[in-house]
């Protein structure tokens, strides 16, 4: 599985789960999903687009396990 993990407020938090790497610089995701944040092997870090906020650019990481 994949994760993808942001940092709000100093907390890190994961907003999406996927069996493959799908994640790609300036996708969009719900920045308000919340689901278990497992960081067992970091991949790489990309920068996304929240829906809720279209002009929010934001720095995340994504982990595999």
């Amino acid at each position: 599985m994949y994760y993808l993990v942001i940092k709000n407020l100093g907390i890190e938090k994961c907003i999406n789960v996927n069996e493959e790497d799908i994640y790609i610089n300036n996708n969009s995701y719900n920045c308000q999903q919340s689901f278990p944040l497992i960081k067992k092997v970091f991949v790489r870090k990309i920068k996304i687009n929240c829906t809720g906020f279209p002009e929010s650019v934001l720095n995340a990481k994504i982990y595999k396990d």
